[in-house]
């Protein structure tokens, strides 16, 4: 006979919720795994969540603890742990303020704040300082100012930004100059119904989260936008939930907005770059004006658009209705690839490249530094880093290859 356990039933039930699994899911979930090995039915789920608490086999237990991405023990507790409450809802489109989030989503947000708990243990261990060097702004400063005046604090001029190779490039040049005043990028997959980015001001250090799906028509290019919204929310010290930056009538999300255009194209280089004044520009050549900034900026058109938008050169049915023609176009081609069978091609990303890459380069410098010092062990630091064991030597490789974005 199966041993028994009696676990809290409002132990069980936060574990459950916290994940924002709905009940239909965990009956889904052994219908299709091991409804004959445990015989689940909602009548027993329902009976283990109220109530005194009752006992139930060991080996549905783990299964339970599997499915709910929970330790074992934390099940053993008399009443459900504290943690921190999940980032201000700053969503807007297809989504309700508060709106539940996917379980992969909640993931990629425990995964966070798993990051920001490692960097704390070694930064302590390893005497690194966290601090963040800026004071607390507010929705009385002028985002534009602050956009322009960052590129120079943090040192990022127009010839560095149009050395770097692609879009890409260009995010990890603005996420090293982001992580070197000790704001840490992490990316994670998840619905992009969910969210584009997150970030967390709640613990040190400061932290943002970018989801790898974000892009979609403008390719690579928004993360960079997505990047520099969320640091616009750390510098208003808010932690937040993001998923548009068309379409949002909140007062926070224009001002993170009107700072990331700002910062990636700042007003006098937009004409700089071009090489015209304002009265000669023609919106009749706007294609033509779009392919040059997006040369030097390395943006997506979306926030060209936007730029031109912001100095009253188009109005705002004119941007509305380009952006959907883009989108509509994407649409069509993505659905006519599909019907013809056509294949994407996608390249092979080695466990050790996606490590950096997801993790950011100073995680896992930290990570490997506290290894040498003999602070870790290595499978603590494979674990850190979201790796195997014998991928963890491709990630010590790479991560001492010079950083290079021209």
């Amino acid at each position: 006979m199966a041993a028994k356990v009696k676990i809290s039933p409002t132990v069980l039930k936060w574990a459950r919720e916290s994940l924002h699994l709905p009940e239909e899911a965990v009956l889904t979930h052994f219908a299709q795994k091991s409804k004959q090995k445990f015989k689940f039915e909602v009548s027993l789920l329902n009976k283990i969540e109220s109530g005194d608490g009752a006992e139930i086999p060991f080996t549905l237990l783990q299964e339970l603890s599997s499915l709910y991405k929970r330790p074992l023990a934390v099940f053993f507790l008399s009443k459900p742990p504290t943690e921190p409450a999940l980032p201000n809802d700053r969503r807007t489109i297809d989504s309700d303020v508060h709106k539940i989030i996917s379980p992969a989503a909640v993931l990629a947000i425990r995964r966070a704040r798993y990051v920001q708990e490692v960097f704390r243990e070694l930064s302590k261990e390893l005497e690194i300082s966290l601090k963040f060097p800026f004071r607390r702004f507010t929705l009385s400063d002028n985002p534009v100012q602050m956009g322009t005046k960052f590129r120079e604090i943090l040192d990022f001029s127009l010839d560095a930004q149009r050395k770097v190779r692609d879009p890409r490039g260009l995010f990890d040049a603005v996420r090293v100059k982001l992580e070197g005043v000790n704001v840490f990028t992490i990316k994670s997959s998840f619905p992009l119904e969910d969210a584009r980015a997150f970030s967390l001001v709640d613990q040190m250090p400061y932290l943002i989260l970018i989801n790898n799906k974000d892009g979609g028509y403008f390719g690579y290019a928004p993360k960079t936008f997505s990047l520099l919204h969320e640091f616009a929310h750390i510098l208003l010290r808010e932690s937040a939930i993001c998923n548009d930056f068309t379409h949002s009538h909140q007062q926070i999300e224009k001002f993170c907005n009107s700072f990331a255009g700002s910062f990636l194209v700042p007003d006098e280089y937009f004409w700089e770059v071009l090489e015209i004044t304002r009265k000669e520009f023609d919106v009749a050549n706007l294609e033509n004006y779009l392919e040059t900034l997006k040369s030097a900026f390395k943006v997506s058109k979306d926030v060209l658009l936007r730029k031109c938008l912001t100095l009253e050169l188009i109005t705002d049915n004119f941007y509305k209705t380009k952006i959907q023609e883009w989108k509509d176009e994407y649409e069509k081609e993505k659905k006519e690839k599909e019907e013809s069978g056509e294949e994407q091609f996608f390249p092979v990303i080695t466990q050790g490249r996606r490590a950096i890459s997801n993790n950011g380069r100073k995680f896992v410098e930290l990570v490997l530094h506290a290894r040498g010092e003999g602070k870790i062990t290595v499978d603590s630091a494979a674990d850190y880093l979201g790796v195997s064991l014998k991928s963890l030597p491709e990630v010590e490789k790479l991560s001492v290859k010079p950083r290079s974005y021209a």
